[in-house]
């Protein structure tokens, strides 16, 4: 579990009283969180066992209903631990230190409290034979600690899907108005992603027009006569002057806030609370963003953050939208790179294959919002192909060549005989589709899993590097893969096929020129040697190292000798172990 304090004091609370053991298991609500939702490995549960054989005091982890989480050794597919009534696992904790259960248990109970509610407990029984206060008060202490420890692992868990919840919810935006061709289409889906994503009842949208006056372009679960009315609620308009401002402005409950003159009106559209934002572009306001609940309704600071940044996107795409109707160049280009930045990032692999014989790993780092790196995995006729490209210049050109080549070569992998004449037939499109000024240095390889042997091909691209462990020294190194001219050049060059036979243990490693041309404040480059330096000394520390943490070694190196300097290429690696 991941590990984000819940709690800045990192102090915990056990209840005012006892709770009595019940094999009964109460109800809970379904938007309740649960251990269970968190639960990985089961070394909570674990620990619990080991602390309880250390002091002799029967310790366990409990879910919100009171049931026992107990660890297991787990058969292939399940999970390291299961569920037990609270009755069964209060009897299991007992045997595990060879004490009988008493007919009338008393437990002390730590809680692990988290934002979204206690997620469960480790309990112990209050009486466990110590008439000593100093040693129950410490073991209660160090329960309290433990279970502390797992809310903040929760904590973190929590904070991290919310915030995938509202970068999912910002990119469905962004993707939204890029399509969206016209104003009030654009205004209306910010307003219900806004609505939806902050589980609000109503809301609207008012634009600016040249007098001044807020004319309402987007509305959702309000009616028409509120529409219509725009005096505003506040007295004399300070809540909409503030979010006009840039503030994000929220009242918990409008009919018991003084600065709320329209009792009546709001009472009528049964609205009790306001979030509101102003749509604000380079410092200037376009409209307002308002939000309502039904029930009294207080808002976080990260709610506000992301009406901020919804009302942002909005304000963005308004502006868009109008200087498309006067045609200028500039806004149509952003608008250009952010659908091709969108495009690109969808051409990358979601997932990579699988093979019992490869453990298979890789990394893309682009310099700027679009690049011209990419890299492909895919099984192809039951063997592991890979590739990796480098399209000369970086932004919008490269970003669209490196699409057309891959392309071409995910259209022509499947009818090649040779890996030699895919990249000849990609390189023939990539003649016909660049400039003369416009290249591409592109590597392809196979690994057949019955026979392990690699066969590359490249147009203008460094060799593959292999790297072999030796037991009691450092590994040694291979390369595979004759550079022949790059791609986008000659139609009529044809490209070579180089052969190594892979050994169990073997690392593999396909990167672009951006790591091995990344340079530092002295104007040093990484190099080729070092790259193979940093992997044969982490090999040689970790012979057993997994193909992603090969990876992560490499550029944690690498930030480490460029330091905060901004690279100035795109690095792009993919590392595959031979198992």
């Amino acid at each position: 579990m991941a590990s984000t304090p819940a709690n800045p004091s990192g102090s915990a609370t056990a209840p005012s009283s006892p709770v009595s053991v019940s094999p009964q298991i109460s109800s809970r609500p379904p938007e309740q969180a649960s251990i269970q939702l968190f639960l990985t490995d089961g070394s909570i549960a674990r620990l619990c066992d080991e602390m309880s054989r250390l002091t002799g005091v029967p310790l366990w982890l409990t879910d919100i209903d009171g049931r026992a989480v107990v660890p297991i050794t787990p058969k292939s597919g399940e999970a390291p631990w299961q569920m037990l009534d609270a009755q069964k696992g209060a009897e299991r904790a007992f045997s595990l230190v060879g004490k009988p259960m008493p007919n009338r248990l008393d437990l002390f109970k730590a809680p692990m409290r988290t934002t979204s509610g206690d997620v469960g407990a480790i309990v112990m029984p209050v009486d466990w034979g110590s008439d000593d206060p100093a040693e129950r008060r410490s073991l209660e202490r160090a329960v309290l600690i433990l279970a502390n420890s797992a809310a903040e692992s929760c904590q973190g868990q929590i904070d991290v899907r919310r915030r995938l919840g509202e970068l999912d919810a910002l990119f469905r935006l962004s993707s939204l108005l890029v399509q969206a061709d016209q104003e009030d289409r654009v205004l209306q889906s910010a307003l219900d992603l806004a609505l939806d994503a902050l589980r609000l009842d109503a809301g609207s949208i008012a634009v600016l027009d040249e007098a001044g006056d807020l004319q309402t372009k987007a509305s959702r679960g309000l009616s028409q006569l509120w529409l219509r009315q725009q005096m505003p609620l506040s007295t004399d308009g300070a809540l909409r002057s503030r979010a006009l401002a840039g503030e994000t402005v929220w009242v918990a409950d409008l009919l018991d806030d003084q600065r709320i003159v329209d009792i009546e009106r709001i009472s009528s559209e049964n609205i009790r609370s306001l979030l509101m934002a102003g749509l604000c572009y380079h410092g200037r306001a376009a409209g307002l963003l308002r939000l309502y609940s039904r029930t009294p309704r207080s808002f976080t600071e990260e709610e506000s953050d992301l009406l901020r940044a919804i009302a942002d996107q909005a304000a963005m795409a308004l502006a868009h939208n109008r200087l498309r109707k006067l045609r200028e160049q500039d806004q149509a280009m952003q608008r250009q790179l952010k659908l091709a930045a969108d495009v690109q990032r969808r051409m990358l692999p979601r997932s990579l294959p699988k093979f019992d014989r490869f453990d298979i790993a890789a990394r893309y780092e682009p310099s700027f919002q679009l690049g011209g790196d990419f890299y492909d995995v895919e099984t192809l006729h039951g063997k592991l192909a890979f590739a990796v490209g480098d399209v000369v210049g970086k932004g919008v050109p490269a970003a669209l060549i490196m699409s057309a080549v891959r392309s071409a070569l995910r259209a022509y992998s499947s009818s090649a005989a040779t890996l030699g004449e895919l990249l000849s037939k990609v390189n023939i499109a990539t003649v016909r589709d660049t400039l003369e000024s416009e290249f591409v240095t592109l590597l392809v390889g196979l690994i057949d899993p019955a026979t392990c042997e690699l066969i590359v091909s490249s147009a203008g691209h460094d060799p593959v590097i292999i790297f072999r462990p030796r037991p009691g020294q450092l590994p040694e190194v291979f390369e595979c893969g004759n550079p022949g001219l790059v791609a986008g050049v000659d139609p009529a060059q044809e490209y070579e096929e180089t052969r190594h036979q892979l050994q169990t243990g073997d690392v593999l490693i396909a990167y672009t020129d951006g790591l091995s041309d990344a340079v530092d404040f002295d104007g040093r480059k990484f190099s080729r040697a070092r790259v193979e330096r940093t992997v044969l000394t982490f090999l040689a520390a970790e012979p057993t190292a997994p193909a992603g943490r090969v990876i992560e070694h490499i550029m944690w190196t690498l930030r480490q000798f460029c330091g905060i300097r901004m690279s100035v290429d795109d690095v792009t690696i993919v590392a595959i172990r031979v198992k």
